[in-house]
């Protein structure tokens, strides 16, 4: 064979490896000079519409508090539609806050989506009668349609650190159910 030839294949080969590992690793270069190559940082790898990703939209506690899409991004995330007149929602409430106090620390959010329209004092009565202490959001008919408007209450969502749906129930769940799904998401 040619030399040339041969000169060329090997180049090229060279080259496609090398545009290969940059293409699969991070490299930098740190203070003192030494050359660091690693995997490429994680990125939320869910673009649909619906809740098969979490959803594009500004939730707003009853403290004021904006959770958007951005902010929940890199965490797990646990979506609870409830009524306060709803028997199972009352009834799982206590689990929902005994996983949400548990796994706060190991970023864990738990947002309850409040379906009826109750008044503020309301509100606060049905939180402390069910020893609810997470975050709860009104619910608008924008907000319902990006969760795909669920037909049941309660109905609850886990969304992984990069925003894609885990784990989908209609009606009440437990706390030992609900961790199994989100030990394995942390």
């Amino acid at each position: 064979m040619n030399k040339t030839l041969i000169a060329v294949l090997t180049a090229a080969v060279v080259g496609i490896i090398v545009f290969v590992m940059l293409q699969f690793s991070n490299v930098s270069v740190d203070k003192h000079g030494a050359v660091k190559v690693g995997m490429k940082e994680a990125v939320a790898d869910c673009f649909q519409d619906g809740p098969a990703c979490l959803p594009a939209v500004d939730l707003i506690d009853e403290d004021g508090t904006v959770w958007t899409h951005d902010a929940l991004i890199g965490k797990v995330v646990i979506i609870n539609f409830f009524a306060t007149w709803c028997h199972p929602c009352q009834s799982e409430i206590p689990d929902l806050a005994k996983v949400a106090r548990k796994y706060k620390d190991q970023e864990v959010v738990l947002l309850g989506l409040m379906t009826d329209q109750v008044s503020d004092a309301q509100l606060v009565a049905f939180k402390k009668r069910y020893g609810l202490d997470y975050p709860v959001v009104r619910v608008s008919r924008e907000i319902s349609a990006s969760f795909g408007d669920p037909n049941a209450l309660p109905t609850n969502f886990v969304y992984s650190r990069t925003g894609r749906l885990m784990f989908d129930s209609p009606g009440a769940v437990t706390a030992g159910s609900l961790e199994r799904e989100i030990k394995g998401l942390l």
